[in-house]
């Protein structure tokens, strides 16, 4: 199984051929960054930029300025601040989840401690901060402020309902808006800003990044628990190992197998990990994946009604071709041959 958004198209790379120049200016544009840092810090965010990973953020954002007027250098530019945004918080991430590989290389913490990674972190997010002063307005500076607060609350939040039974599905949700999906939502509604699209297109773009960037985490969250660390290329199981309640394990909690539901809630009680090798070979289990899975299909749906709205162009076709091996990708987890019955 691929764990990719647009690499999951290394046979029909279609759509990636239409920004495949500007995903390089976006990555050249973040290691130029570098040269803004002083010289005893530059050694260390050498190392650092060279973690960029599958442009997803860069990628939808490419896209939508493609499909709403054409790709300019301010969009490079906003592209670059949203991998570098993304880059700071898997940063930080990473410290928290004691996560020691990323993308197939050593984690930053892993590298050099917590302590200095968290810093590092801090040190990437601000430059994304002084990249963004350079495009747009002050209203667009003011959205990405607000998202930006917005992921930081998330992750708060998220941090702080670890083993919570008294969170609810609506709680899941918005913290993953805030997390996740706040720059999903960004990246194509801050394309049509930058474009100088109305208002009403623009909060358009910023609902359909919204749903995919929810779709994209339950996925994610369904991943953390059937994956293997050698395929996805990072540290996978960490959310059951701390406690965080993602929506398979609602699920699980709610089966009608009594059994799988009485022992997964006695877990999050007690605060104790899950059997998961065990967990993986019930039906309930499969059941919990499954219906995971249709929440993020019918987001992606939902997402691509906004597409419509937009004129026929490759550009919008290529945006709904990532909607639909985003279904591929998330289909899969109901057929992983490592919990059939």
């Amino acid at each position: 199984m691929s764990f990719s958004f647009f690499s999951k198209l290394r046979h029909k790379r279609e759509h990636l051929r239409l920004i495949k120049n500007e995903l390089q200016r976006v990555r050249e544009r973040i290691a130029a960054q570098v040269e803004d840092y002083e010289p005893y810090v530059r050694h260390y965010m050498e190392e650092v930029c060279k973690g960029q990973g599958k442009m997803i953020r860069p990628g939808l954002a490419l896209l939508t300025a493609a499909a709403t007027g054409g790709i300019r250098d301010e969009h490079v530019s906003f592209a670059a601040l949203l991998e570098m945004l993304h880059m700071a918080t898997l940063i930080h991430d990473d410290v928290l989840d004691k996560a020691d590989t990323r993308r197939d290389r050593p984690t930053v913490n892993a590298l050099w401690g917590n302590e200095l990674a968290v810093l590092l972190g801090d040190t990437l997010l601000s430059q994304a901060m002084v990249l963004g002063t350079r495009i747009g307005d002050l209203q667009f500076n003011q959205r990405m402020a607000l998202c930006t607060r917005d992921l930081c609350q998330g992750e708060v939040e998220q941090s702080t309902r670890l083993w919570d039974t008294e969170m609810t599905r609506d709680d899941y949700y918005e913290i993953i808006r805030k997390k996740t999906a706040t720059l999903f939502a960004m990246a194509m509604s801050g394309a049509a800003m930058l474009q100088g699209l109305d208002e009403d297109m623009t909060e358009h773009l910023h609902r359909m990044g919204t749903l995919l960037g929810v779709s994209y985490q339950i996925y994610d969250d369904c991943l953390d628990l059937l994956g293997v660390d050698k395929e996805a290329g990072k540290t996978l199981g960490t959310d059951v190992q701390k406690g965080k309640l993602t929506l398979p394990i609602f699920f699980l909690m709610e089966s009608d197998s009594e059994d799988v539901a009485v022992e997964v809630r006695e877990c999050v009680e007690n605060r104790r990990e899950l059997d998961l090798v065990r967990l993986r070979r019930t039906a309930a289990f499969q059941e919990a994946i499954r219906l995971s899975v249709n929440e993020g299909l019918q987001r992606n749906e939902e997402a691509r009604e906004v597409l419509w709205m937009l004129p026929e162009s490759e550009a919008r076709e290529a945006l709904a071709e990532t909607t639909y091996r985003m279904d591929e990708m998330m289909q899969e987890c109901c057929c992983d041959e490592r919990f059939e019955l």
